[in-house]
């Protein structure tokens, strides 16, 4: 693994995930730089990072390159533990990994995909719109979608409600003493929610959530990111080919879950929710967290190691694959 020199975000800033992550960064207070990648494919350039993954935002450390916020805080909390995204509960010793992590899966999903129904989509340019039929694999009408977004408002209240019933009076959601994940990720709904629905309805219908939002913007020093260096995307290939023939090590060469497809076997690995495009590799690592398959690109004669969450993928054999 490389050093922290070399931890690059790769994103837009009007992703929310990437804004989360960004977060996440500053909270550690990680030294990284940023590339700004096209907020719409084709990103050619990200391809032998990511194998054909499309989501935003990636993490690349050296040429590792971590998919999904769900393996970007795995790997971020075991490399910078301090401070923890899952502190522990004020009335016991516990971690509040297993609930924050939790929350954050509802999060990330049910909720934010209530909150994508008051995007603005008359307003949105074809392109974007082709953009996302492919990421959603399914036709989004216009019509339809901005018929639908008064309705769904109340569906996006009542699920808010449900984290400002957890909130209370407690300072932070899971009752700890510094923010934890859950935090993080309910703060990130509701700027988002801020952005497309607009404060008058967030503060009306939830004031409780817009100052948990504010305070915790305020302790993430989420600004912080318009002070990293920006490298291009070459340069970010640079680094992967510096650091892709470092010799991996036995011991991260573990197979410990109930895949049953042994190391060394050709993969595919895809998401089960939007973005289903696979991703081919050698399997090198399989455990009940994360998945890390080498890839290797023949445009740029280079291999990364690209981690997956177990959560949210599915890994099959590539019985298409020469060997």
């Amino acid at each position: 693994m490389s050093d922290i020199q070399d931890i690059i975000l790769h994103w837009y800033p009007h992703s929310p995930f990437a804004q989360k992550v960004a977060w996440v960064l500053n909270y550690k207070k990680v030294e990284y730089k940023t590339v700004l990648i096209p907020m719409l494919e084709p990103r050619q350039k990200r391809r032998p990072l990511d194998g054909g993954y499309r989501k935003t935002p990636i993490l690349q450390i050296g040429n590792h390159v971590y998919c999904d916020s769900k393996a970007i805080f795995l790997a971020l909390e075991k490399l910078f533990p301090e401070p923890s995204l899952y502190p522990e509960f004020k009335n016991s010793n516990e971690s509040s990994e297993g609930a924050a992590r939790a929350l954050t899966m509802w999060m990330d999903n049910t909720l934010f995909n209530n909150i994508v129904s008051q995007l603005p989509v008359k307003d949105l340019d074809d392109a974007f719109m082709a953009d996302r039929e492919a990421l959603a694999g399914r036709k989004l009408d216009r019509k339809t979608l901005a018929g639908g977004a008064p309705f769904m408002k109340a569906t996006l209240q009542g699920e808010f409600a449900l984290a400002e019933q957890t909130l209370g009076s407690k300072n932070w959601l899971l009752d700890t003493e510094t923010p934890s994940l859950a935090d993080i990720s309910l703060a990130m709904s509701t700027f988002f929610t801020l952005n497309l629905a607009g404060e008058k309805f967030v503060q009306t219908n939830f004031k409780s959530l817009f100052n948990h939002m504010q305070k915790l913007l305020g302790t993430v020093s989420w600004d912080r990111t318009e002070t990293m260096s920006v490298i291009s995307e070459e340069e970010a290939i640079e680094v992967l080919k510096r650091y892709q023939d470092t010799e991996i090590e036995a011991n991260f060469k573990v197979h410990s879950s109930v895949l049953p497809i042994e190391l060394g076997q050709q993969v595919l690995v895809t998401p089960l929710d939007t973005g289903k495009i696979p991703v081919p590799g050698t399997l090198i690592r399989s455990t009940i967290d994360e998945t890390v398959v080498a890839y290797k690109d023949a445009t740029y004669n280079t291999t990364t190691l690209i981690h997956f969450p177990t959560i949210g993928f599915v890994v099959i054999p590539n019985l298409g694959a020469k060997y």
